[in-house]
């Protein structure tokens, strides 16, 4: 066998296995325990299952747009368009971290002690503002909507 990476949104509820086996409308086998916890998964195109709970829940986190999970859709993608508003995207999302991150060392609120000197993490901030900028430029060259992400 080979190893494969799957990336999908998919809808899910919390549902035990005896009520997935009662809302397809099937007799639970006399072997499976109805009152196992799981999750009703309804996929992109409409195929549904039912999961365990512990392996559901290794296996997918909450839809967030916000954070960069949600950017691995894009990354997939066979059109280079998709892919470099995912790039452009997940760059954004850690500029937004390490600028918060920042601003707790400076208000003193910031929960951990730093290993590097902040000079370096002006470096780095620096250079993230700088590619922002970079692809920014790229995307109106080359069409790349970015608003709205």
């Amino acid at each position: 066998m080979k190893d494969y990476i799957g990336v999908k949104v998919v809808a899910a509820e919390p549902m035990s296995r005896g009520e997935y086996n009662e809302y397809r409308g099937w007799k639970i086998p006399s072997d499976e325990n109805p009152e196992d916890e799981g999750y009703h998964i309804r996929y992109p195109d409409g195929y549904e299952s039912w999961c365990p709970k512990k392996q559901f829940e290794e296996a997918y986190r909450r839809y967030d747009e916000t954070k960069l999970p949600a950017t691995a859709i894009l990354m997939n993608s066979a059109n280079y368009r998709d892919r470099f508003k995912a790039e452009y995207k997940q760059l954004v999302i850690r500029y937004k971290g390490l600028k918060c991150m920042l601003e707790k060392w400076d208000n003193g609120t910031l929960e951990f002690k730093p290993t590097c000197p902040r000079s370096t993490y002006n470096m780095q901030i620096d250079a993230m503002v700088n590619y922002i900028a970079i692809l920014e430029a790229r995307a109106v060259m080359e069409g790349i909507e970015l608003q709205g992400l």
